[in-house]
């Protein structure tokens, strides 16, 4: 889900699940962006990462923390495009909503 996304919403885990409902009514609204799961996060797919960043606006990183791997898709980008970090702790996972209206400010 990644050929000709704009924006690429990268997550692992439960974050993934709900993500993905996030990027199928972000495509239905006909916003370019993708999906990345990572399976594993470490090692940690630096060369994934790196070819990505280069063609596309932005990283959505939905996690269940205060932000380890979107520091991991900040560094290896290094600076070829943006990574915006959607937090949620507290015990739940995310709301789909926060995933999706990260998704709309970042192809903005």
């Amino acid at each position: 889900m990644i050929e000709g996304a704009e924006v690429i919403v990268c997550s692992y885990g439960i974050s993934a699940r709900v993500a993905l409902l996030a990027v199928t009514a972000a495509r239905e609204e006909g916003i370019k962006v993708g999906m990345l799961r990572l399976i594993t996060v470490w090692p940690f797919p630096d060369k994934r990462i790196r070819e990505l960043a280069s063609k596309i606006k932005a990283f959505i990183v939905p996690e269940l923390n205060a932000g380890q791997i979107a520091l991991e898709v900040e560094r290896v980008s290094a600076g070829k495009t943006e990574t915006i970090l959607v937090p949620h702790m507290g015990g739940t996972v995310h709301d789909p909503k926060v995933i999706l209206e990260a998704i709309r400010k970042a192809v903005k």
